[in-house]
């Protein structure tokens, strides 16, 4: 009988999207990259009490997103906007759209997508506030998620809106998924809460994978991928 684990469809994942983004590959040393490493050097948007995503989460967010190509993306944790830029780039090599709403109580930005070259009406909201107050936006427009990036604490009021917001294909991913930190954490609330059973756990990528790109980087980025978008093939 053959088991898969989030260890090992950590490997698999993480294998398949940096052999399969090859082609990415300039983009990310040329235009996210810099643009990433401009805003952790700038004084002006930076707080002492939080931290930005590193450059092995960073990949893996921008490799996610291209594969999953979402259109709409909410994410929960602002801070300089690393993250968002990361993923509003791969989705927006898909050539559509890409519509970002994101949360924090005290955002170092309200442009996280500055800089970028995305498709025609792509845009970006920074919602000053809670996790809850952003869902509840989102719900009061009926709106449904292709991709939600955890990099805060959900809070208690936050897991009915998601059962409303989060569809079979949504694609979550999962900050400071390391030991007992917060994306262990999300990923429990999500579990007792009956969000994500048809949704399987994928480990950050481990550093081994980062090398095929001649990186030495690390990530702490879990997700959860549907199970509808796993498949098996001969080849």
């Amino acid at each position: 009988m053959l088991r898969l684990n989030p260890s090992t469809l950590s490997q698999a994942f993480g294998q398949q999207l940096l052999d399969g983004g090859a082609h990415l590959k300039p983009v990310f040393e040329q235009k996210l990259l810099p643009l990433i490493s401009a805003r952790l050097l700038d004084p002006s948007l930076q707080r002492s009490n939080s931290g930005s995503i590193g450059l092995g989460s960073a990949l893996s967010l921008y490799l996610a997103s291209h594969r999953r190509a979402p259109k709409l993306i909410a994410e929960v944790g602002t801070y300089i906007g690393n993250s968002a830029a990361a993923m509003a780039c791969g989705a927006g090599m898909a050539q559509q759209a890409v519509q970002l709403i994101t949360c924090d109580m005290h955002p170092c930005t309200q442009q996280p997508l500055a800089g970028l070259s995305l498709p025609e009406g792509s845009k970006a909201q920074v919602v000053q506030g809670t996790s809850t107050k952003m869902f509840e936006f989102l719900t009061s427009k009926g709106a449904k998620l292709d991709m939600l990036h955890l990099d805060g604490r959900l809070m208690k009021d936050d897991i009915k809106l998601l059962s409303q917001l989060l569809k079979a294909d949504t694609l979550i991913a999962l900050d400071d998924c390391e030991g007992d930190e917060k994306g262990h954490m999300n990923l429990d609330l999500l579990r007792r809460a009956g969000l994500i059973q048809k949704h399987a756990f994928v480990e950050p990528f481990p550093r081994e994978l980062f090398r095929r790109w001649s990186l030495e980087t690390r990530s702490v980025t879990g997700f959860l991928v549907p199970l509808s978008s796993i498949s098996f093939t001969r080849q």
